[in-house]
């Protein structure tokens, strides 16, 4: 199906792939193949097998995706789950994001309210923040739900991290905040840790 403007109140099941210039789903939804278009509103859920292309998205809720994402603007109130990829230019996330494949983004904003992962995670300015009160039950019930970003590579410019495990963190200039472990720390130009944080180990490199 290919349209101009796709809205939808309460349920959509889209059984191929869709593409709609304005794209908004108010309730839940169900899809196979690709969705894209220029812009995606999500108030609800939404499972999809297949990946999500839009110029700009605004999700309040849930989107789920078998496949990557891709655009030029992501805001997330709530939560985004990808077994694949992520590439955008500017990513803002409050809630939660969970990407199987590498996340990048030049400007990355992520305000943890659950549990956050990806393989890698690259851009020029990462921001990374556990939002104040969040996860405080949730954490003591498991600490896998808490409020915390998992990764194994996170490479960038200009990096803050907090409550994030890490495996290697690399950039010129590098703060490490509260609740982080960290493995190794590579920067180029000025690091700082917090002394309730972790790294394992941390060296200036050319």
């Amino acid at each position: 199906m290919k349209c101009a403007s796709l809205t939808a109140n309460g349920s959509l099941k889209l059984t191929d792939s869709t593409y709609a210039e304005q794209f908004r789903l108010n309730g839940t939804g169900r899809g196979s193949g690709t969705i894209a278009g220029e812009q995606l509103r999500l108030d609800g859920t939404m499972k999809l097998d297949g990946d999500v292309s839009f110029g700009r998205i605004h999700i309040n809720g849930m989107l789920q995706a078998s496949g990557g994402a891709v655009g030029e603007q992501a805001d997330i109130d709530g939560g985004m789950k990808l077994d694949g990829s992520a590439k955008y230019e500017t990513l803002q996330v409050h809630g939660l994001l969970q990407v199987g494949g590498k996340l990048s983004a030049r400007e990355m904003d992520i305000v943890m309210a659950g549990a956050c992962r990806a393989s890698e995670i690259s851009g020029e300015r990462i921001r990374v923040r556990k939002k104040l009160g969040a996860g405080r039950l949730i954490g003591l019930l498991s600490s896998t739900l808490a409020p915390r970003l998992t990764a194994e590579l996170i490479e960038g410019d200009d990096i803050m991290l907090e409550a994030t495990k890490a495996g290697v963190v690399r950039g010129n200039t590098i703060r490490i905040g509260p609740g982080c472990e960290i493995d190794r720390v590579e920067y180029r130009v000025h690091y700082e840790a917090d002394p309730g944080s972790t790294v394992g180990s941390a060296g200036q490199v050319q």
